[in-house]
């Protein structure tokens, strides 16, 4: 039942007896406390709820789910998966075609090997033939002024794609400057977002509303891929779980460890699971959750 716009479900609030609280779809968007910003928002879009949004969560929405320790939701972001349930049960943004890798989609041993169980889920979320795929390549976290990576780096994850068969004319590299556009980003059939610094790229990303160009991409249900810091940004958060300077784009309710070695201990003491992956594995996302995969 969908019974708020935020996904904070007024069944069972103590507000409704105590303060006569209508809720915000039955009170066009003044509650108890007043006028709430979420649901005004989703008025003036024409929006049933923020799970319809092309961009959840946006600020505001983030602001409410993730950052207050003490008032916000509990899980972390448990709102936002409301939202995206009822988008997804209605038919609106049933996504599920998300792949965070660790370390890519080889083995660089020499010689490099596909890590076969992800690059098998990789075309099949693709739905063609790989070397039909067009991939927009986007390296910028390893151009980080502060921490940047060797030219062979770049080239071997892009190596990384034409190993396991997408046609070196199908991939396009994008350096994040702002001069992106969402109907550019759509002739695509998958971002593939590479690693390096992830501070800088999610800085990057946000100054230039490319973090936007993601989500509604995402939501199209078109296909993104992380590597390292690709994966990262995908994240609640890059840093402390409740800093909002480094939010992330929540794509995952869970916090993400890369690059660990086998059996590393997952850590207790986040607001949401935390998961250590090692080189050669990945989890495959959906607006229903997420499944490890093991190259």
């Amino acid at each position: 039942m969908i019974d708020s716009r935020c996904g904070l479900h007024c069944t069972g609030c103590g507000y409704k007896d105590s303060h006569s609280c209508g809720g915000c779809i039955e009170t066009n968007g003044r509650p108890f406390h007043g006028e709430c910003p979420i649901a005004t928002c989703c008025q003036n879009k024409g929006l049933t709820h923020c799970g319809e949004c092309e961009i959840i969560p946006c600020e505001k929405l983030y602001a409410y789910s993730y950052l207050d320790p003490e008032h916000g939701d509990k899980p972390q972001g448990a709102r936002v998966d409301v939202c995206r349930q009822w988008a997804a049960e209605s038919g609106k943004h049933k996504w599920k075609n998300v792949l965070l890798t660790s370390g890519g989609f080889c083995d660089w041993s020499s010689p490099p090997n596909p890590r076969t169980s992800i690059v098998e889920r990789f075309a099949a979320i693709l739905g063609k033939p790989l070397n039909e795929a067009k991939v927009l390549f986007i390296p910028t976290a390893a151009y980080s002024p502060e921490k940047p990576e060797p030219p062979e780096y770049v080239e071997k994850c892009r190596k990384d794609l034409e190993i396991i068969g997408i046609v070196p004319n199908n991939i396009t590299s994008h350096d994040i400057d702002g001069s992106m556009t969402i109907d550019e980003a759509m002739k695509y059939d998958c971002i593939c977002v590479n690693g390096g610094d992830t501070q800088y790229l999610l800085r990057k990303i946000k100054e230039t509303g490319f973090d936007s160009i993601i989500k509604k991409f995402v939501y199209a249900d078109k296909v993104y891929v992380g590597i390292s810091a690709g994966s990262k940004i995908a994240t609640p958060n890059i840093g402390e779980p409740y800093d909002k300077d480094t939010a992330g784009l929540c794509l995952i309710h869970a916090y993400i460890s890369f690059h660990c070695p086998e059996g590393t201990e997952v850590k207790s003491d986040l607001p949401l699971p935390h998961i250590a992956l090692s080189g050669g594995q990945a989890l495959a996302i959906s607006w229903r959750g997420y499944e490890v995969i093991k190259g």
